[in-house]
């Protein structure tokens, strides 16, 4: 019986790796190109941890999970809180595996907190807020990978690396969180039987978003004289992964094949859409008319505004005081100071954005708590946005920034639909970026990015399979990331839920595994709404996520 072994790698992209492996940079992930098969695997969208990783899981689409970026809107407000794994409505692959009796190995698997109870050992991936937090199954098992590794971190911060004198700090932090990652999983896979057995490191995802401005000349924000450790920072963190996992290749049986895989790609970020800015200016969103709101108003448009004063502070060395000045939707200073949702007059007003890269909501009657918007008029409202973002353009350039316009359901399918934006845009080359979730950012629609991230998500993740059972196929055309879970299925020799949306790339494999099969649909439907956290752990994990720059 075939077992398998995958080795997540968060945000890597082929736009790196077959060039570098071209080069020579990369010579064990050149030979699984060449000896096993390969694909572009197309995320979800938006291309998110949350979704992305979820869709991994279960083998569904965000409508059929529930989950579309790493928060949802409080129902009964205009808020939003964090999701973790116990929001997803869909049975994932570690849970079917442990059905059968299989033994499963997961360490920083995103969306496996809180840590589900599997036959075998869990510790657990983002959002996990702390290692104070219960975040691994059973319990002993965070303790017993502390104890092998000597430590353990569960991520490094990239926040450290906006300001240009924390970028040595925060690449000290993210090579040693790494070096942990490896002793762990190494210590725990040979101590513990299993049949499934996967890791994730989040490196070359922190590092993209933090160094890409040193690596690409192109970039807005680039600086030629930056330290060369600065500028090969990138390409040094997938030297690394590609030296761990020729150490890994070596070590496996006849029996094991191996899985390289992403959530989603990666590239250069320019500059974000303030999306409830854009809808003020188009006449969706009012504002409130009373003298606390006008004094906010006035002080916004004079440019008394979140990015603003996250610039003053990064420019002064001050970074580490944004999450108390710029961070924290409707609350503390941002609520007191700032222009925010309590500034909204929601009876007078259309749509709205909370969410990454680019969504709208519409403010429909019956559903939101104070909705204009009667059912009769929903699509001709909703046509009528979608139309204005179309023609939206960059004024620097003159340039469209958007590349494509959808309704949700052009996007998503399943019962759980109704939890999606109403409006989803794709920015051109996603090099902008629609964010909604400062509320009001900048006083600007398209705002530069002058400090921060420099890289941000890409559509298309990776795909790697070689060893038994997987065929020397070479590149697979149009695998999508909701295929992973069958195809791990089948390789394992178990068959598919019927309800899941992708398809086991049986052209990639050796065709003695027989056909694919398909089980009755499954009615354990995952989780039951909200994780259930309590007030403090909630309150961690909205300071975890505000501190890898997922919300604001």
């Amino acid at each position: 019986m075939t077992r398998v072994v995958v080795v997540g790698l968060d945000g890597a992209t082929f736009d790196l790796i077959e060039p570098w492996a071209a080069e020579g940079y990369l010579p064990n992930l050149a030979r699984i190109i060449g000896e096993g098969s390969h694909a572009r695997l197309r995320s979800t969208f938006p291309p998110m941890t949350a979704p992305a990783w979820t869709s991994f899981a279960t083998g569904v689409n965000p409508g059929k999970h529930g989950l579309y970026d790493w928060i949802a809107r409080e129902p009964g407000s205009y808020r939003f809180t964090p999701v973790t794994a116990a929001d997803a409505r869909a049975p994932t692959i570690y849970d079917l595996l442990s059905r059968a009796g299989r033994r499963v190995l997961l360490l920083n698997v995103p969306m496996t907190y809180p840590p589900p109870a599997v036959n075998g050992w869990v510790v657990s991936g983002l959002p996990a807020p702390s290692l104070e937090a219960n975040v691994s199954y059973p319990p002993e098992a965070l303790e017993e990978a502390r104890r092998a590794a000597g430590d353990y971190w569960l991520y490094p911060d990239p926040g450290q690396a906006y300001s240009d004198r924390g970028v040595a700090a925060f690449l000290d932090r993210l090579y040693r969180c790494t070096v942990l990652r490896i002793a762990a999983f190494e210590h725990l896979r040979q101590r513990e039987s299993w049949d499934f057995a996967m890791v994730v490191f989040n490196g070359t995802d922190t590092v993209s978003h933090a160094t890409w401005k040193y690596m690409d000349p192109a970039h807005p924000l680039h600086d030629p004289d930056a330290p060369p450790a600065f500028r090969t920072a990138i390409r040094d963190q997938y030297i690394g992964m590609d030296r761990y996992i020729g150490r890994l290749m070596e070590t496996l049986g006849d029996d094991t094949a191996l899985v390289v895989m992403s959530d989603h790609g990666f590239g250069p970020f320019h500059a974000f859409i303030h999306v409830n800015r854009w809808l003020i200016e188009q006449g969706f969103m009012r504002l409130k008319r009373d003298a606390a709101a006008r004094i906010k108003q006035s002080a916004f448009a004079a440019g008394l505004t979140p990015m603003a004063a996250y610039d003053l502070l990064m420019r002064v060395g001050l970074g580490g005081v944004k999450r108390e000045v710029v961070r924290g939707q409707g609350q503390g200073l941002l609520k007191r100071l700032f222009l925010s949702f309590d500034d909204v007059d929601w009876g007078e007003t259309v749509a709205y954005s909370l969410g990454n890269v680019g969504q709208v909501r519409i403010n429909l009657a019956g559903r939101e708590p104070a909705g204009c918007v009667r059912p009769q008029v929903y699509q001709r409202v909703r046509d009528e946005i979608m139309g204005r973002l179309a023609e939206l353009r960059d004024p620097a350039t003159g340039e469209t920034v958007i590349e494509a316009v959808w309704p949700r359901e052009e996007i998503y399918a399943g019962p759980q639909l109704e939890q999606a934006a109403d409006i989803l845009f794709m920015p051109r080359r996603m090099e902008y970026f629609g964010f909604g979730e400062y509320e009001f950012g900048a006083r600007h629609v398209i705002e530069p990015m002058r400090r921060g991230i420099s890289g941000t998500h890409r559509q298309e993740g990776i795909l790697l399979a070689w060893g038994p059972g997987v065929r020397a196929a070479g590149r697979l055309p149009g695998a999508d990331i909701t295929d992973l879970a069958p195809t791990l299925l089948h390789l394992l020799g178990l068959p598919a839920p019927e309800e899941m949306d992708g398809r086991a790339l049986t052209e990639a494999l050796d065709p003695t595994l027989g056909a694919a099969r398909i089980a009755p649909a499954d009615a354990s439907r995952g989780g039951d709404g909200h994780g259930g956290l309590s007030p403090e752990e909630e309150r961690l994990l909205r300071e975890r996520l505000r501190g890898l720059g997922y919300v604001a």
